[in-house]
């Protein structure tokens, strides 16, 4: 049994040892690997910085274009609610009249008309230019009837019913035109007439 105690001793030291020996180890891998640790933490923490700052920097960016874009077409809103009033405005300035007197009174409500449209255009409200006879351009057009003129190109504008306007480089409101498209009947008929021939 004495040996067996011996054996158990001996054993129970050298585990000892290897424990010192570990411990030993582990004391000077230590400060490596604290250094090693910290160098790690410290990348993480830049990169969260540079990250952050790069937000920030994209957050100002997008907040000088918002604020760009709200002053460039801060009078939109008051543009589109004059257009109808001065369109109608206008209608009336271009009525005729035999009276002299009532010819006066057009003619100071013209300057005036004026005037606003003046305003209006250095606030970068314009008028769209649509020609009669010009393809049918449905970005700054819309199609409010159509008409067939066998003489004019289908897709073409016959008639402008009212005037379409920009603000700056946006659609304030588009032209309403007339177009020239062939009716369905008709196109039904040729087509029925070309049969007919062939056969």
């Amino acid at each position: 049994m004495s040996e067996d105690k011996e054996k158990v001793v001996k054993k129970a030291e050298e585990k000892a040892e290897t424990k010192k020996t570990k411990e030993k180890k582990k004391k000077k891998e230590k400060p490596e690997e604290l250094l090693n640790e910290m160098q790690e933490e410290l990348k993480e923490i830049k990169d969260k910085y540079f990250r952050s700052l790069a937000e920030m920097e994209n957050f100002k960016k997008r907040m000088t274009d918002d604020l760009m874009k709200e002053r460039k077409y801060s009078g939109y809103s008051l543009a589109n609610k004059l257009i109808d009033s001065i369109e109608i405005f206008n209608q009336a300035l271009n009525m005729e009249t035999n009276d002299p007197n009532l010819k006066n009174f057009l003619y100071g409500f013209k300057m005036i008309d004026d005037m606003i449209l003046n305003a209006l255009k250095e606030e970068g409200v314009s008028i769209i230019d649509t020609k009669i006879g010009a393809e049918f351009n449905p970005t700054k057009q819309e199609a409010m009837d159509k008409e067939y003129d066998p003489e004019k190109p289908e897709n073409t504008v016959l008639k402008v019913v009212k005037k379409g306007y920009l603000f700056k480089d946006r659609l304030l409101r588009p032209s309403l035109v007339v177009i020239n498209i062939k009716p369905e009947v008709e196109k039904e008929i040729i087509i029925e007439t070309e049969e007919g021939k062939e056969e």
